[in-house]
């Protein structure tokens, strides 16, 4: 049976509400802040929100540690940047409605934990965690990184149940945490605990294009230290790790382009795959904290993988480079600086195109009255645990917005509605 009037006229009726609880999750401050993290506000808010729809039996909130075996397990990453993960009072959040009979899975995935503000105003409202709108977009930190597709699949639900729509499959919406900073542990235990789902949404933003590929890579680390105590001394040169940094970070920009240089070789019309120097730290950060000569320094960056390739050749290739470039140089000539995954590897997923899940998707799309677009991500993200950990397969399929993890991050309000009727279609299609 085709829905379109009944979910189209569900959301016109229901657009305050939506917007309002998008706001309010907005506001409230679920900050990934490594080692631990503040998501539990989000979560019990969130929970709140399903009781009204979904039987308390069928709410999960569980924490990572209450999955058994889940720190054996081959893809959990315990650290980052050396120190040890905490996930005390950080909870997931799994909402079900029942199948009536024997039918094909689906899960709304998507993660609560948001990056950090660093600034204390923002230009459009000065709140970086606001909710609110402006000619059409809404703004705060997590809004489109990714509270408004991971609330769309909650909202889906309550659409399904208010318009009392029944399905032979069981459908889920998950809120999980640790996304953000490489973690991803929040979505392996989701996996672990929730094994057997067919098939997965990941609302991501996306453009409401279907992601059937994403890019993968990791965050690394190099340091040096300098023997001695710093400072100033007139009898004698100091060394001076800058110096050093300097030639790596040099270094790294030939790899950057040796690489690029390489695909475009391989394939005229490949796209630039970034190197991202995200931090070049050593001797304090302002003028205040000078005055003596520093005796370490590090530099922080990202390396992206295609959605292919492997990641043992991602490090041999980076590695072998670095040191070839590095012992020419006479500075390097006592000892080779190490360098150091500070997060997991984030690999790359694809997405099997033969899945019956896209034709529900494509489907969905048609009576949603909008254009079905297959695309090849360039971001990493979660999405390679699924099939990892699991027999679920996934597609990204989330909102339109922009400056993730930036200032005025933002979201189109009328993509969120768009995403909830592709939601409850292909929730409709492929659950049936």
């Amino acid at each position: 049976m085709n829905y379109s009037k009944e979910i189209d006229d569900w959301i016109l009726s229901n657009k305050e509400e939506i917007l309002s609880t998008l706001s309010e999750l907005v506001q409230i401050k679920t900050i990934n802040t490594p080692p631990g993290g503040n998501e539990k506000p989000g979560q019990q808010f969130l929970a709140n929100y399903c009781s009204r729809f979904i039987e308390d039996k069928d709410i999960d909130l569980f924490e990572i540690d209450d999955v058994p075996g889940i720190r054996e397990h081959k893809l959990f990453f315990p650290t980052i940047d050396g120190i040890v993960r905490e996930y005390k009072n950080r909870p997931n959040l799994v909402a079900k409605i029942p199948g009536t009979g024997f039918g094909k899975s689906l899960v709304f995935s998507g993660h609560i934990d948001t990056m950090p503000v660093r600034e204390k105003e923002w230009n459009i409202f000065k709140d970086p965690f606001s909710g609110r709108i402006k000619d059409g977009r809404m703004y705060g930190r997590g809004v489109s990184d990714m509270k408004a597709g991971t609330l769309s699949g909650f909202i889906a639900l309550k659409c399904i149940k208010d318009l009392k729509i029944r399905l032979k499959g069981d459908l889920y919406a998950e809120s999980v945490i640790d996304e953000e900073n490489g973690g991803v542990n929040g979505t392996i235990a989701a996996r672990l605990r929730y094994p057997d789902i067919d098939f997965a949404i990941l609302s991501e933003c996306s453009g409401l294009e279907i992601g059937v590929s994403t890019r993968g890579g990791v965050d690394m680390k190099v340091s040096v230290e300098e023997e001695g105590s710093g400072g100033i001394s007139f009898s004698e040169i100091p060394p001076n790790p800058i110096f050093k940094l300097s030639e790596i970070a040099l270094a790294l920009k030939k790899f950057d382009d040796y690489r690029n240089k390489r695909l475009r070789e391989l394939d005229k019309n490949a796209e630039y795959l970034p190197l991202f120097v995200y931090q070049f730290y050593s001797g304090g950060t302002d003028y205040r904290e000078s005055g003596a000569v520093p005796i370490e320094g590090h530099i922080y960056f990202w390396i992206e993988s295609l959605t292919n390739m492997d990641p043992d050749q991602v490090r041999n290739d980076f590695n072998s480079f670095m040191r070839k470039a590095l012992l020419k140089k006479e500075i390097f000539k006592n000892k080779l600086p190490d360098f150091i995954e500070v997060i997991r590897f984030l690999e790359g997923h694809k997405t099997d195109l033969s899945h019956p899940a896209l034709n529900s998707i494509k489907k969905a799309y048609q009576r949603a009255g909008l254009a079905y677009r297959e695309t090849n991500l360039k971001y990493a993200s979660d999405a390679f645990a699924f099939k990892l950990c699991s027999p679920t397969d996934v597609a990204i399929i989330g909102p339109s917005g922009g400056n993730h993890h930036g200032i005025d991050e933002f979201v189109d309000i009328e993509s969120v509605f768009s995403l909830i009727k592709i939601m409850v279609h292909t929730a409709i299609e492929y659950c049936s």
